[in-house]
């Protein structure tokens, strides 16, 4: 159940993400318990970024839990996001969302995260989204200087698409060692803008957020919807599944870029179903290709 993002880094296939632990209204001492319990299976990565949490505070949160059992830090990775500028209470100066990859802003971004999760180091920081006035030159500089100062191990990039991943890739010494994005049934586009071919030409393996389109999978709301959730009904019958989420993880995992997925969630029940999507019967290619040819993609 492991992703190798390159020699020396791999991840968990099954990515906890972060961003709604708020919602999850877990004590410290539960936070501890849940990491402990996701390691026990295998679930080892955990997805954060600077701006998560209604007032930024979901990286601290999970530090709070890393100070209480500080063991836990090195049977883990933890992946954080930064650039992305949001007007709220903790930026008043802030009027209008913007994205900023200054060199000073994505240092003092670091450093904070770094504060908050109560770590030395991340293990990866992903570039959050693409930003149009970004200096390559500069970006690169500064990705240097977090490595060369031990802060940061690793570099990728998230919602970024091919154009965008290879002019960044072109002025970085170093190598990005994924991209992070939406992919589900009822969001094809990064298969119809080609970033998931992109992953295959850059030999690296993505990290695949909202596979279950923010629940809509489960509960449609339109007919288009609705037909796909027949579909995916019938495939989970062919298959013997419980549920048809596990039919989208089948569906994720059987690209042969080797995607991760990043599961928002911390329902113990939707994680476990998702472990075990991750091994036993593969999809077949022509049930692979009956969701996404419900989903509107073309073949011909």
């Amino acid at each position: 159940m492991r992703v190798q993002l390159n020699k020396q880094l791999s991840i968990s296939k099954i990515v906890i993400g972060c961003m709604r632990m708020n919602d999850w209204k877990l004590s410290t001492m539960e936070i501890v318990q849940f990491i402990e319990w996701c390691v026990e299976r295998g679930i080892t990565t955990f997805d954060h970024a600077d701006i998560y949490g209604g007032d930024h505070r979901n990286e601290e949160l999970f530090g709070e839990a890393l100070r209480m059992q500080p063991s836990l830090r090195e049977k883990i990775q933890i992946v954080t996001k930064c650039d992305i500028c949001v007007p709220n209470d903790k930026n008043p100066g802030i009027k209008t969302r913007f994205f900023n990859t200054d060199k000073q802003y994505i240092l003092t971004q670091v450093n904070e995260s770094l504060d908050k999760l109560r770590c030395d180091y991340v293990d990866l920081l992903l570039i959050h989204m693409f930003d149009l006035l970004i200096d390559p030159s500069e970006l690169n500089e500064t990705l240097q200087q977090l490595r060369n100062e031990g802060k940061v191990k690793y570099f990728g990039l998230s919602n970024h698409n091919p154009l965008e991943f290879d002019a960044l890739q072109k002025y970085t010494d170093i190598q990005f060692v994924t991209n992070q994005f939406m992919l589900n049934p009822l969001g094809i586009e990064n298969y119809l803008n080609g970033i998931m071919t992109h992953c295959l030409k850059a030999g690296i393996s993505p990290m695949i957020w909202s596979p279950l389109a923010g629940g809509r999978i489960f509960k449609p709301d339109n007919p288009k919807e609705e037909s796909m959730k027949n579909v995916l009904e019938d495939i989970r019958q062919e298959l013997k599944l419980e549920t048809v989420d596990e039919v989208v993880y089948k569906w994720i995992f059987r690209h042969s870029s080797n995607p991760a997925i990043v599961l928002r969630t911390g329902k113990k029940e939707r994680i476990e179903r998702a472990i075990r999507s991750a091994s036993g019967e593969e999809m077949t290619r022509e049930q692979w290709y009956k969701i996404l040819i419900e989903a509107g993609y073309k073949l011909w």
